[in-house]
């Protein structure tokens, strides 16, 4: 299932911007889809995983790859930033960075690259067709440029956006990209304590 018909896409030279949820000035948007995500997935340090070992902690999951030259450096380096302004409510909260590109990224190469950002993001690879399957139901966009570049490597064309799951593993809402790492961990800080006032 596709969760939006909106999405903003991060090509290799830079970012383009579209409105994926309308947000705050803190760039969190919260929504609630009710539908819950179920992976089965490989940890960066050879774990095998599913939704379930993460109930009862809000998750943050951003998509990429290691080989990415700009925008997944990026993208990780806001969360580590936006991590570190959780203070104590960041136990509260587990990151994860999912490879789409499982060919080149298996464990130990995630572990080297997610070790680079905060001890905290967790890296999660596994079968092409597990991860498919899970970018569908974020509605991730990827698109792979078959120029061969130096070395024969090759590059994609990807939606950069940060997810939010509840303690259920139920779509909570996304986080902006550009959107500075204080106002989105203070807008998570209440967002957190707001649900948890609800849930009482």
């Amino acid at each position: 299932m596709r969760l939006f018909s909106k999405f903003s896409i991060c090509l290799a030279a830079g970012i383009l911007l579209i409105a994926l949820l309308t947000g705050g000035s803190s760039g969190v948007s919260a929504q609630s889809d009710g539908e819950i995500m179920h992976f089965s997935l490989t940890v960066h340090d050879g774990r095998k995983v599913s939704e379930l070992d993460f109930r009862g902690r809000y998750v943050l999951i951003q998509f990429g790859y290691t080989w990415c030259p700009d925008v997944c450096p990026m993208e990780l380096a806001l969360m580590a930033e936006v991590l570190d302004g959780l203070g104590a409510e960041a136990e509260k909260v587990q990151p994860l960075f999912i490879t789409f590109d499982p060919v080149r990224d298996n464990a130990a190469v995630l572990a080297e690259y997610v070790g680079n950002f905060h001890p905290a993001i967790i890296g999660l690879t596994g079968a092409e067709a597990e991860i498919m399957r899970i970018l569908d139901f974020f509605g991730v966009i990827l698109i792979r440029d078959e120029a061969e570049q130096e070395g024969g490597s090759y590059i994609f064309a990807h939606s950069a956006n940060t997810y939010l799951l509840g303690p259920d593993g139920d779509f909570r809402g996304s986080i902006d990209s550009l959107a500075p790492p204080d106002r989105v961990a203070q807008g998570l800080i209440e967002f957190l304590r707001e649900d948890a006032a609800a849930a009482e």
